[in-house]
């Protein structure tokens, strides 16, 4: 049975990169984040150089050129996968999110 192909467009909207971001570590405050490229920064370095636009769901380090991009990238970059390792992580988390909003849709909710 071959799988159905994935709509990277449609993958990426249901990804939202700050809410990625924190579920693969990283530290987040409002907009801004603590690059996983610990090595290329200050000892220590609690500095935010990680900037996440929302709206385009793309993230840019103000320190290193080479990180950035979008959620896939963030998810290939931050693990050290392949795009498609990055791709069917972010496949199973959106199908998962899906699965529980069904399950959980309207229930706790006061009448």
């Amino acid at each position: 049975m071959a799988s159905e192909p994935i709509d990277l467009k449609v993958l990426e909207r249901a990804s939202p990169i700050i809410d990625v971001a924190i579920e693969l570590g990283i530290k987040v405050q409002g907009s801004m984040g603590t690059c996983f490229r610990e090595d290329r920064h200050a000892p220590h370095g609690e500095q935010q150089t990680l900037f996440f636009n929302p709206a385009k769901n793309t993230f840019q380090c103000r320190s290193c050129p080479d990180v950035g991009g979008s959620v896939i990238d963030l998810v290939r970059q931050r693990q050290g996968w392949t795009p498609e390792e990055a791709i069917a992580w972010l496949a199973h988390r959106a199908e998962f999110d899906q699965h529980t909003q069904r399950l959980y849709r309207g229930k706790g909710k006061k009448k």
